[in-house]
């Protein structure tokens, strides 16, 4: 019955269209701006205030880095996380005693749809910008959230993998699961045994369950924090969590969660311009360090990060 199901899903999504896909639609222009603000309420200086601030992902399929502009400060270094989670940049600067300074920081993008026909070897396509090496053995244990040794996810994972021999055929599978599962519901961070267990859920329980039904039949995948962008361009943090699977010798991007609404355009291996993909594997969106002593200040030190995008500046 299990089997009925997904394959009539996959027949209802076109899954199981083997067509090669039409060629992309020019990309769109956009740049994120990171707005970082410190407010300094005491009779001292911060010198040598750093700020950490993570970069959108230079080797995702549907977005390219063009660039990265920022104001003046007295160091900008580009850092890696690790397990190719992405980069970030590292600011430092001096802020006066008693005042509010203002940084920005500006990556300008080129997002493109992509589609990827089922079937297709993405390692063996001429285009390599997005093939890696092997991925970090990380990304195929189990880790907060993403409980892909659980009994009950072991369980789905064996089902998929008895019912579909071919990888592809079973990570597909395992991509409709969470659709087949969750009532969406938006909600705190619970992951993917709460979301097989209460079977509800939001974007981070779709993105999360996947992952872990991945790993849990031996294929790397990892978490995606994105700006999902459709009226509202303006963020305090990323508002969206997709996923990735490494099949064929390439990252595949995939969206469970708003593979749920065509008009969105995203999917197993599909993908359009309405996102910005941050960063993997949960890793932090910013960080900073005082200088030392400034917690024993008299007077207090505040920190605010807002982000926004809009089309990139044409000279």
């Amino acid at each position: 019955m299990c089997r009925q199901i997904i394959t009539a899903l996959l027949l209802m999504t076109g899954l199981m269209n083997t067509a090669s896909a039409e060629s992309e639609p020019e990309g769109v222009r956009l740049t994120l701006e990171a707005e970082i603000t410190v407010t300094n309420d005491t009779n001292s200086p911060l010198s040598g205030y750093v700020h950490r601030i993570a970069a959108p992902v230079a080797d995702h399929m549907q977005q390219k880095l063009l660039g990265i502009r920022h104001d003046e400060v007295s160091e900008f270094e580009r850092k890696t996380f690790k397990h190719d989670a992405g980069e970030y940049m590292e600011l430092e600067w001096d802020i006066p005693a008693n005042s509010k300074s203002v940084k920005k920081v500006y990556f300008d993008l080129l997002v493109n749809s992509y589609e990827i026909s089922q079937g297709e070897k993405y390692g063996q396509q001429t285009e390599t910008a997005f093939q890696n090496e092997l991925p970090d053995k990380i990304y195929l244990k189990p880790a907060e959230y993403i409980e892909s040794d659980n009994d009950q996810i072991l369980k789905l994972a064996h089902h998929i993998q008895r019912t579909y021999k071919d990888p592809e055929a079973q990570l597909r599978a395992a991509f409709l699961t969470p659709q087949q599962m969750i009532q969406y519901r938006r909600q705190s961070t619970r992951g993917a045994l709460y979301a097989v267990s209460a079977r509800q859920g939001d974007c981070t329980e779709f993105a999360a369950l996947f992952v872990a039904l991945a790993r849990a039949m031996g294929y790397p995948a990892r978490m995606t924090s994105e700006f999902l962008f459709t009226e509202h361009r303006t963020f305090s943090q990323p508002n969206h969590h997709a996923a990735e699977v490494y099949l064929d010798g390439r990252w595949l991007p995939v969206d469970a969660n708003l593979a749920l609404d065509p008009k969105f355009g995203y999917g197993f291996g599909s993908g359009s311009h309405s996102k910005i993909v941050l960063n993997r594997n949960s890793v932090w969106v910013w960080s900073n360090l005082w200088p030392r002593g400034t917690s024993k200040r008299p007077g207090s030190v505040d920190v605010d990060m807002q982000w926004k995008i809009y089309d990139i500046r044409r000279d």
